[in-house]
């Protein structure tokens, strides 16, 4: 899971949620929109979970938006684990 951002012509900044499945790089869901509070990531999470199954774990970096008590409670609750990734290692290697 990871946020991503740009820009419109007109300067108004949009943000895109982007869940993959680390295995194969499968897409699960993409949300865009210019605001993404927390409420709205467990809402998309728990949607892929009820298409797709639970994950056991989910893979994060350490953005304030993966930190979020709304987030952590969720996960929690559903008995899924957060991985964060190591600081510095944006793109950290599945084999490492």
């Amino acid at each position: 899971m990871d946020f991503m951002s740009d820009q419109l012509e007109d300067g108004r900044r949009f943000r895109m949620l982007n869940i993959l499945v680390d295995f194969n790089r499968e897409g699960l869901a993409i949300e865009v929109d210019f605001s993404l509070p927390a409420l709205r990531v467990v809402r998309v999470l728990q949607q892929v979970s009820e298409w797709r199954g639970k994950p056991k774990t989910i893979r994060v970096d350490n953005g304030p938006e993966n930190v979020s008590e709304t987030l952590l409670s969720w996960v929690e609750k559903q008995g899924i684990e957060i991985l964060h990734i190591q600081p510095g290692k944006p793109a950290p290697n599945g084999l490492a």
